[in-house]
């Protein structure tokens, strides 16, 4: 479709849905970050009767960060701006869970792993040591928006992305299986963008590295989701804005959430400022409210202050 972009017929990762809303819905699914760099490697036809302007492209440096051709390559790697803090303060996260955490009982058994010596000796019939059955795991799904608004600063967006992290790793400590997802979902007039990437399957072990760019670097945003979109068969007028992120209410009717479903909106939206790393968990947590699921972390209550997030 040169010059109108790509079709379903063609890319394996869009589906076009006529909604009874009078909506369509352009939505582009991707399994993992890797195949948006695939997708984006292969240059797919730009839709130039609603993109005159490629601003994936022509969007500043200091608005946007390094070029697109740089933030594509991103997407399996290679971003590396303050990730050093970002694992530190991860770090700092993950201490005040390990201190929670429930740890399994060892009891005495008919069978088990180790003898209990005593027991044996006395001729007890439970003389082995197990530990305690472990309840069968649950499955939950998070969403992240990843866009935010144009006030957001880099310390709100990167700690935002450590707190989602810390999420799926205390969900996990917590006998749940985790499927992580990032999403855009933004219309302009009759028409709907929707795009979903898993970052974590189920099961999956969580690879920071993989996740840290589409959650915090402004590139994916301003570059990558961007170049997606100018792929998109539009036929109203998102070339000038590009479209308009919807709010919470109308994403969930878009998206389909599961009562069960977490759902991470902006920082903003998180009550995270950026400021200190401990405040901003103890508000994201309140916001999402996990109590009927887990014992909340307080992480305040460590005492520790982190001045500016770092």
């Amino acid at each position: 479709m040169y010059g109108l972009g790509v079709s379903p017929e063609e890319c394996m990762y869009l589906e076009i849905i006529e909604r009874k809303s009078s909506l369509k819905e352009y939505r582009m699914h991707f399994n993992s970050i890797g195949e948006v760099q695939t997708f984006l490697s292969k240059d797919p036809d730009i839709n130039s009767e609603i993109f005159y302007e490629q601003k994936s492209k022509t969007s500043s440096v200091e608005f946007a960060g390094a070029p697109l051709e740089e933030s594509i390559k991103y997407c399996i790697g290679g971003y590396s701006k303050d990730y050093d803090q970002f694992l530190r303060l991860a770090d700092q996260l993950e201490r005040v869970n390990k201190k929670k955490a429930r740890v399994r009982k060892t009891v005495t058994s008919f069978v088990g792993h180790r003898p209990n010596i005593p027991a044996y000796l006395a001729d007890a019939p439970k003389a082995m040591y197990r530990l305690e059955k472990s309840e069968e795991k649950k499955l939950v799904r998070i969403w992240m928006k990843v866009t935010f608004e144009s006030r957001t600063t880099e310390a709100q967006i990167r700690n935002r992305g450590i707190i989602a992290l810390n999420l799926v790793k205390l969900l996990e400590m917590n006998n749940y299986m985790v499927d992580f997802r990032i999403f855009e979902v933004c219309s302009m007039e009759s028409e709907v963008f929707r795009c979903e990437i898993m970052l974590k399957k189920a099961g999956q072990s969580l690879m920071p590295r993989l996740c840290y760019f589409p959650m915090c670097g402004k590139e994916f945003v301003r570059r990558i989701l961007c170049r997606i979109k100018e792929s998109m068969p539009f036929k109203d007028g998102w070339g000038l804005s590009y479209g308009v992120v919807m709010d919470e209410k109308m994403t969930r009717m878009i998206m389909d959430f599961n009562d069960s479903d977490i759902y991470i909106g902006s920082p903003s939206e998180m009550n995270i400022r950026g400021e200190n790393i401990y405040e901003d968990a103890d508000a994201f947590l309140k916001c999402i409210n996990l109590s009927d699921k887990i014992v909340i972390p307080v992480y305040t209550d460590e005492g520790i202050n982190i001045p500016n997030g770092g």
